[in-house]
């Protein structure tokens, strides 16, 4: 009898919802081949619930008493089966979000730790966030600066740190022009993208008070002379207004050349 029914899971383990208290044999072949199985399955051991979790994690739907042990296993296995687990603990949830930044969208009010650990496994989690704090926002950003693009009210410092990583992000953020001379600063490249919108007197003084600094960096010299779109002689612009570094970063760029 026992080899017959065997057969029938063997060929469909679903059967073992029409069995009469099933054999644990008989339980655990059922779960083996599909974890879903567990669904018919009265009381099962906690063995039987990890051998199904490990066939399919989504089983978790199914399992009542789950336990923190085999909420790990199903979310290290599956990272959206956290989505089936009641009530899951701390280290579940961190657990998840180790497999999955995407995890975070089944956290209910997630801590900022947990925010950062979602951010920093995957940037574009964070439009899973309601409200994240600058820290998160940055930690997503400095990830890839194109996680400006899911910030809903990104900070000046997120902005900052966007147009850093690449001037295309200037394209998905909103600014007034005292920010906008911030961000010039920031990275002479956005000009391109807001060069018909601005008037060229208030690029050229921008980047006065930006080339006078001592503090400039060569990239932002190198950029400033290999920006087409701004038309004039910007090697005497920088002997004119330059620092010291400024022109020494700009004989550098010259005997590159």
């Amino acid at each position: 009898m026992e080899n017959n029914e065997l057969k029938k899971i063997y060929d469909n383990p679903l059967h073992i919802r029409y069995m009469n208290n099933p054999s644990e044999e008989l339980v655990l072949e059922a779960v083996k081949r599909n974890g879903l199985a567990i669904k018919y399955i009265n009381n099962p051991s906690n063995y039987v619930k990890e051998v199904a979790i490990k066939n399919n994690p989504l089983a978790v739907e199914y399992i009542e008493d789950l336990g923190e042990e085999n909420s790990i296993l199903a979310v290290s296995l599956l990272w959206n089966s956290l989505k089936y687990i009641k009530n899951p603990t701390n280290k579940v949830k961190l657990e998840a979000l180790n497999a999955k930044g995407w995890a975070i969208q089944f956290i209910e009010n997630p801590t900022e730790e947990m925010q950062l650990k979602a951010v920093s496994k995957d940037y574009d989690s964070i439009k899973y966030i309601k409200e994240p704090s600058e820290e998160v926002q940055l930690a997503a950003i400095k990830k890839y600066w194109a996680a400006i693009k899911f910030i809903n009210s990104p900070t000046l410092e997120a902005r900052r740190e966007a147009v850093k990583g690449n001037e295309e992000a200037i394209n998905y953020i909103n600014f007034n022009l005292d920010e906008l001379k911030i961000l010039i600063g920031d990275n002479i490249k956005i000009v391109k993208y807001v060069y018909d919108s601005i008037d060229v007197d208030f690029v050229v003084n921008v980047v006065i008070d930006k080339v006078k600094e001592e503090s400039i960096d060569e990239k932002y010299i190198k950029d400033f002379l290999e920006l087409e779109i701004l038309e004039m002689n910007k090697i005497n612009f920088i002997k004119a207004y330059g620092s010291k570094k400024a022109k020494v970063f700009l004989v550098d760029y010259k005997l590159s050349r």
